[in-house]
């Protein structure tokens, strides 16, 4: 009779033990590809970035990211001139280089969100657009953290403006003090709201490099030395050809003006003459000594409200309401004050 030996059955630690190797071989290869662990995580802003093999002149693109995308940042690097970022988007084994340009830091993201939060409630108080090429910031200071550079050219709505004094050394040519403001220590900011369809939707925008954009319906109405800074729609007005137009509510300021606190020292209301086409003054003030941001509403096709923080020879603002009605076909507007108890007085800002 025959012995017959049992059958032999794999030792499975030892089958563990190489599939844990496989995995941790994997793993190396993974990260030597990478080039370490994770830096950031980041998201793709522009509309579309592509991916390459590498930072040399001659290289292969091997692939292409989207607007939204999100993705782990493993190294940065500048290679002629250019800044560099090696990525892998979420979901995806596929590594390579993109152009850091091209992407936001994830944190910063998260902290451009909350600003926009903060000031949801402040409305556009006229447009504005870059005239070169400018780094959009976190908070209105040279030294605070950049969400991205924004071409010139880029359009955008104006929320508010901020006087601050000038603490860091200039390093963003774009930030640099033109001529007239070289013995000023004080730096003018706009916070600056983007389209919907932007993933970062507002920051601050250093004022030397921004143009106000005057509606083109009022371009030029406002002269003698001023310079329009705000320009609110209201109502509407059928012009002869029975287009439908809109009215506005204009905030302005002399050119030469030696008061840096207020951002304007004009309300001046002109409404659309529908037999002329023209549009002609309803009302003006002035002076006065306004800050941003004005509130309006418009309650109805006849009405609008519009909320004005006016300050005192104390800088103690104070909010003014000023109401347009259709009356008889014509615009018409009156001043009043709110309820004192609707907001409490505060100092001029700094």
């Amino acid at each position: 009779m025959l012995f017959r030996y049992p059958p032999l059955r794999p030792a499975r630690p030892l089958l563990a033990l190489a599939a844990g190797l496989a995995l941790v071989g994997q793993i190396a290869c993974l990260r030597t590809a990478i080039g370490g662990g994770k830096l950031d995580d980041g998201v793709v802003i522009a509309e579309r970035a592509d991916v390459f093999n590498s930072t040399a002149l001659v290289n292969s693109k091997i692939g292409q990211l989207q607007k939204g995308d999100r993705v782990a940042i493993y190294h940065q690097s500048e290679v002629n001139g250019l800044e560099w970022a090696k990525v892998q988007k979420e979901g995806d084994g596929k590594v390579g280089w993109v152009e850091a340009r091209h992407l936001v830091p994830r944190k910063l993201l998260d902290a451009c969100l909350a600003l926009d939060q903060e000031f949801a409630a402040v409305q556009p108080q006229i447009g504005g657009r870059l005239k070169r090429e400018t780094r959009l910031r976190i908070q209105p200071r040279r030294d605070s953290a950049v969400i991205t550079t924004l071409k010139g050219g880029t359009e955008f709505d104006i929320l508010l403006r901020r006087r601050v004094e000038r603490r860091a050394v200039v390093t963003d040519e774009s930030e640099n003090p033109s001529a007239d403001e070289t013995d000023v220590k004080y730096d003018a900011w706009y916070l600056a709201r983007f389209p919907e369809s932007a993933i970062y939707r507002i920051g601050w925008l250093y004022g030397g490099s921004v143009e106000i954009v005057e509606p083109p319906a009022i371009a030029g109405i406002v002269g003698g030395g001023r310079r329009m800074v705000g320009a609110i729609p209201f109502g509407v007005t059928l012009d002869k050809s029975g287009t439908a137009l809109k009215n506005y509510f204009i905030l302005d300021k002399q050119i030469f003006s030696n008061d840096p606190i207020a951002d304007f020292d004009r309300i001046y209301v002109v409404r659309l003459d529908p037999k002329s086409g023209n549009y002609t003054s309803a009302y003006y003030e002035l002076p006065i000594r306004g800050v941003y941001p004005v509130g309006y509403r418009n309650d109805s096709d006849t009405e609008a409200t519009f909320t004005v923080p006016l300050m005192d020879k104390s800088g103690n603002v104070t909010q003014v309401e000023y109401r347009a009605e259709l009356i008889n076909s014509v615009w018409t507007v009156k001043k009043g004050k709110l309820p004192a108890s609707s907001e409490p007085p505060r100092r001029e800002r700094r």
